[in-house]
């Protein structure tokens, strides 16, 4: 199997595939790349387990959301920048219609009481979802069954790690954890679990002469709409802010709470403490990113515009990032060196 069928997907077909994993994807990023490993590699088979593998380490090294910079990756890998364009704004497109609306209906009436219900009605739910999700991404990236010892090891050494450094000092364990997986799987020189013949493949055809056109693409609006809305007032500060917080998020979009809460709660008094909660409470009632908060955050200061734009800008970054690395990770990932680094 290659990484991509002989006729990739129409760009049709890549909107319904993202927009279905979007709309079942309840539980958070690692739910939605559970979906995406099922659906993508192991149903339509449109890259291999190592080739998504790799999409996951490289947008962990990315600014941005991590499962809607792979499903914008995955777009990529089958139709260029269209289909990066295509993936990223299925995937997150469910979402912020779901949250605008309840948004609108939040502050219209002061509280949403039904939907605080259905959140903790589905709390044992997306537990069971984020569980099974962890056991199979978890399998697929350690190489079980076909690499015990090697999995052993590294969840010894990831088991240690996480015991000594426990609320201390996370950031070199992480570090340190990572450059022992490096070196182990360097030993290991045998094939990576999910690495198929023929997993060297590039953009689709004629697109290495788009490949700085996409870049222009996704970098210009940050210029054009960051000069045209500086000057705009509450739509342009919500738009900026969420820029600046998508250049400055790594990881998943619970991390987005901690970063968004001391400017909209404490520093602008967009929202109230009790207000800001429950927007959290909200975005995770709905299936998709739950980066998608910022929805919340931008129909308080500026109804449906705020939310369409502090979406716009907190994915910004995304997409500028992704094609900026894209037509370059294929040369990358033939590196041996880069290729450990990424497990």
């Amino acid at each position: 199997m290659t990484d991509r069928v002989k006729v990739p997907p129409g760009l049709g077909e890549l909107i319904r595939t993202f927009l279905r994993i979007s709309l079942r994807g309840f539980g958070g990023p690692n739910a939605h790349l559970a979906l995406m490993l099922d659906e993508v590699v192991e149903r339509k088979g449109w890259i291999t387990r190592e080739h998504f593998l790799h999409l996951m380490g490289t947008t962990n090294l990315l600014p941005g959301p991590n499962s809607s910079e792979v499903a914008i990756h995955i777009g990529y890998t089958q139709r260029g920048w269209r289909g990066a364009f295509a993936t990223g704004l299925a995937f997150l497109s469910p979402t912020l219609v779901l949250v605008t609306l309840f948004s609108a209906l939040y502050f219209r009436y002061g509280t949403l009481p039904a939907v605080e219900g259905i959140f903790w009605g589905l709390k044992p739910a997306i537990l069971a979802v984020i569980l099974g999700a962890g056991w199979k991404l978890g399998k697929a990236a350690l190489g079980l069954p076909e690499n015990p010892n090697l999995c052993l090891a590294c969840l010894a050494v990831g088991g240690f790690l996480n015991a000594f450094f426990l609320d201390r000092l996370e950031v070199p364990a992480m570090v340190l954890g990572g450059l022992v997986a490096w070196w182990l799987f360097r030993r290991n020189r045998g094939k990576d679990p999910g690495e198929e013949p023929g997993d060297t493949a590039g953009p689709p055809n004629g697109e290495k002469k788009l490949h700085s056109f996409g870049g222009m693409l996704a970098a210009s609006p940050a210029a054009v709409a960051g000069g045209l809305l500086t000057g705009a007032g509450s739509l342009g500060h919500i738009f900026l802010l969420m820029v600046a917080a998508g250049a400055a998020l790594f990881g998943g979009g619970y991390m987005l709470v901690a970063l968004l809460e001391p400017f909209v709660v404490e520093s602008y008094g967009w929202l109230t403490p009790d207000q800001f909660l429950d927007g959290i409470a909200l975005t995770q009632a709905v299936p998709g990113p739950i980066v998608t908060l910022v929805a919340f955050v931008g129909y308080a200061v500026a109804g449906v515009p705020g939310a369409v734009v502090a979406t716009a800008g907190i994915y910004l970054p995304s997409f500028a990032a992704v094609l900026a690395v894209a037509p370059h990770l294929e040369r990358w990932r033939r590196v041996e060196a880069f290729r450990a680094g990424l497990k």
